[in-house]
């Protein structure tokens, strides 16, 4: 999925492009008890990469199904949205705009992509306010960028943190939640 970095001295190749770095997934468990899924490390040096990451995701989602963004302001969470709607079929990424006031923005790909920014509410109240449920797990495609607003987390779904680890760089953690159903036929790739 992704291309060595740099040139690698172990087998004297050199790659063409810059990849993100991913380091292998490993089981995570809840309390010793039960495995939730496994995370995948990933480090983006550029915004270019959280796109090219973001179109990875996107090609491989289950659809119907659910994207979990978290992280702090400027942390990547609509580029990387953006690369995730080209990735299911959207034709230019630069109609992805973070939904902050509009808090839901619908996208047509091969499936309907729901965007939705959590920033602005507070409380179940809020969030119920906007019909997540009607269409969450449903049909399409939901992302949702500051998700750790939810009351509850949506299984399946897919989880990705991002964090700041410099000017350009991000790190991001990947895990799949719950069984993750193939791709519908009429809206996969």
């Amino acid at each position: 999925m992704s291309r060595p970095s740099g040139n690698d001295s172990s087998s004297g190749r050199e790659s063409v492009h810059r990849a993100p770095r991913w380091r292998s997934g490993r089981p995570v468990r809840d309390g010793g008890k039960r495995t939730l899924g496994r995370i995948t490390e990933i480090t983006s040096g550029s915004p270019e990469e959280t796109y090219r990451l973001g179109i990875q995701i996107g090609r491989n989602l289950p659809i119907p199904g659910v994207l979990l963004l978290r992280g702090p302001l400027g942390s990547g969470k609509t580029t990387l949205t953006k690369g995730v709607a080209v990735g299911l079929g959207l034709k230019d990424g630069s109609q992805v705009i973070s939904p902050s006031y509009t808090l839901v923005n619908i996208y047509a790909g091969r499936c309907p992509i729901y965007h939705v920014d959590l920033y602005r509410l507070s409380g179940g109240r809020d969030i119920r306010s906007i019909g997540l449920d009607d269409f969450m797990g449903i049909e399409g495609v939901t992302i949702i960028e500051w998700s750790e607003r939810l009351n509850r987390v949506p299984v399946p779904a897919t989880e990705v943190d991002l964090e700041n680890a410099g000017e350009r760089t991000r790190k991001l953690k990947i895990r799949l939640r719950g069984v993750q159903k193939r791709r519908s036929e009429n809206c996969g790739t």
